[in-house]
């Protein structure tokens, strides 16, 4: 759920400099973007809690981003990609469409960005030194 703020920040970031008003349509693309960008979260923390297991904490955040690296980049590129002619688009026809595309396109270059520095620091933080304390009652 903290990768949700980061998107906003590109999302409504793009829509202010392409001076694209707020409709039904860019309300729909944050529905849609909502959803992508916290699986790409989920499966940042899923990847980190599986590595728990077997190394400590600062290496499974370090492998569990350069693992999920490659396949939270192919889902941002191709949505980003396949959202350019829209956010492109002349035209009224083009115009209804076109604060969906940049809302996706936004959000999720700001969240991929955002999220892959900033997720590795609120899970170091949220879980601590990640050293398991033995405590002996006497």
């Amino acid at each position: 759920m903290t990768t949700i703020p980061f998107c906003l920040i590109g999302a409504f970031g793009l829509l202010w400099l392409a001076d694209s008003a707020i409709s039904m349509t860019s309300l729909l693309g944050f529905l849609m973007l909502v959803g992508t960008v916290v699986n790409n979260g989920i499966l940042y923390v899923d990847t980190v809690n599986q590595y728990r297991r077997e190394m400590d904490l600062n290496t499974a955040l370090i492998e569990a981003g350069a693992t999920r690296l490659r396949p939270i980049l192919m889902t941002t590129l191709t949505t980003v990609v396949a959202m350019v002619p829209m956010a492109l688009a002349l035209g009224d026809s083009g115009a209804t469409t076109q604060g969906l595309a940049l809302v996706n396109i936004g959000g999720l270059t700001a969240s991929t960005v955002l999220s892959l520095l900033m997720l590795p620091v609120y899970y170091s933080l949220m879980n601590g030194s990640g050293k398991k304390r033995v405590i002996i009652a006497d």
